[in-house]
């Protein structure tokens, strides 16, 4: 199947989902999260396809949301299918492995951490600037990885986070400093999905839901705790005074 926004191709069983937008460094609009939770969604179910790898053209994984569309539809963009999408990615119910390069900001970390193994360039660099701009950065998505203590002091600091630290963190799983990063990945991939599928499915959800909570119920207890903002009117204009400083 086609996509307006990304590009797939199988290779033995797995399936490599590209990001497509690299002239916008991949900032996540409605349409290319519609397109990956339809692609995510369709995997789940489909027996042929065992692990996806997350990866990106150009030389950026995400720059978060797209925040011109933010601000054209009026922090409508922001809304849209937010617990379907994040739910469709972090539920998947077989291995992903993203391939992180660049920079992935914001929702562009959120969607970057969907990934069960990670694997970064030595160049790369993780950031969640929402806090900067009075927004509320996801806990769930940091959490699953380095605990809710640790992941709410990284967010109140709001620096960008190298992939060196990151590696140190437990954020990322390994820094990859060879000539095919994606081959990489995809060789890992299919490494991790050699077991069986009813029980990658049973441990991956061992692990998003036995220590933290129901991971459905923890996305939308902050999605819901989020639209104070949302329906703040001084809201949109911070969002538009910090796009202004951005060039995505």
């Amino acid at each position: 199947m086609k996509y307006e926004c990304l590009l797939t191709e199988s290779v033995q069983n797995v399936l490599v989902v590209t990001l497509n937008r690299p002239e916008k460094s991949n900032a996540l609009n409605m349409k290319i999260r519609d397109e990956l939770e339809k692609v995510f969604n369709s995997a789940a179910i489909d027996d042929e396809v065992r692990a996806i790898v997350l990866n990106s053209s150009g030389k950026h994984f995400s720059s978060g949301y797209d925040l011109e569309e933010v601000v054209r539809t009026n922090l409508q963009s922001f809304r849209h299918r937010i617990l379907e999408y994040h739910y469709s990615v972090y539920g998947f119910p077989k291995p992903v492995v993203t391939v992180l390069k660049g920079f992935a900001s914001a929702g562009g970390f959120d969607l970057a951490l969907g990934g069960d193994y990670i694997i970064a360039e030595r160049k790369s660099m993780l950031f969640r600037p929402e806090i900067r701009f009075g927004g509320p950065p996801l806990l769930t998505t940091l959490a699953r990885k380095v605990g809710p203590v640790r992941a709410l002091s990284l967010t109140l600091k709001g620096d960008p986070i190298r992939s060196s630290a990151a590696l140190g963190l437990g954020i990322i799983d390994e820094i990859y400093e060879g000539r095919n990063i994606l081959e990489h990945a995809v060789k890992t991939a299919f490494r991790l999905s050699q077991w069986n599928l009813k029980m990658l499915k049973i441990l991956k959800g061992i692990a998003n839901d036995y220590f933290l909570g129901n991971l459905y119920s923890n996305f939308q207890k902050e999605f819901d705790e989020f639209e104070i903002f949302l329906k703040d009117p001084n809201f949109l204009s911070q969002v538009q005074e910090y796009a202004k400083t951005i060039k995505q």
